[in-house]
């Protein structure tokens, strides 16, 4: 703006390329805004999961179909596996469809044209979910896989992807995988690419103790911390959905 005030102000060309980088910087700052007001609400506790006995199928296929286009601008190809039967757990279905989305928009970051990301959900034998977003892309160093989760970390080398990025994606995924008394592991392998592992409890109100998931030999698990669930949901399934999860 002081540019363009200046001498600069008066050049067609300059007024042009200022205002677009300031647009571009303006909505960098509001996304970045929006991620730290979304992630204050989770830790402090405002944010009721509003807990439900449905199909998580649906949900994951909406948050995937969410980042198709994104998918088919870069040039990588995108799938989505599903279960032929109901895949049915007590959860909150926008929240859970975030953590989908963001790994998805994450995993997509990081993949280069050509490559392959895809999302795969199957039952576990507790009634649980599970739900894996693995990519062919640039991968991580071992030494890193520690730090993903913390705000802010937008990995130990410098690259056009992570330099766009806010660092809050993966912060925020942990946040809600731990208020519903999942867990969250990634194994990756430096120009090979990532896979993320989240598990789901069929019910969040009965999880005690939360033990990682385990996707491959090597793979460094991050535990979530078993804190409060918000349960907005009615102890009896709602009229429309009478089966229990």
């Amino acid at each position: 703006v002081e540019l363009l005030q200046g001498p600069a102000g008066s050049s067609e060309a300059a007024r042009a390329e200022f205002l677009t980088s300031s647009a571009q910087q303006l909505d960098r700052l509001n996304w970045l805004a929006q991620n730290l007001l979304e992630l204050s609400k989770l830790d402090s506790g405002l944010v009721l999961l509003d807990l439900r006995p449905e199909d998580v199928r649906g949900t994951i296929e909406s948050a995937v179909e969410q980042q198709r286009t994104a998918a088919e601008r870069k040039g990588i190809t995108l799938v989505a596996t599903v279960p032929d039967r109901p895949l049915r757990i007590r959860h909150d279905p926008p929240r859970v469809g975030q953590i989908v989305s963001n790994l998805v928009g994450n995993a997509l970051k990081f993949t280069p044209p050509g490559g392959e990301v895809r999302v795969l959900a199957r039952a576990e034998p507790d009634g649980g979910a599970r739900i894996e977003v693995v990519d062919t892309g640039v991968g991580m160093a071992p030494d890193e896989l520690h730090l993903i989760f913390d705000r802010f970390y937008r990995g130990a080398e410098e690259n056009e992807a992570r330099s766009t990025g806010s660092g809050l994606g993966l912060a925020i995924v942990k946040s809600i995988v731990d208020m519903h008394h999942g867990s969250i592991a990634v194994e990756s392998r430096r120009g090979v690419g990532s896979r993320f592992v989240v598990e789901l409890p069929r019910d969040p109100r009965s999880v005690v103790d939360v033990e990682p998931p385990e996707p491959d030999a090597g793979t460094v698990a991050l535990a979530s911390a078993t804190e409060k669930v918000d349960d907005s949901s009615p102890t009896a399934a709602p009229p429309m959905n009478a089966q229990e999860a």
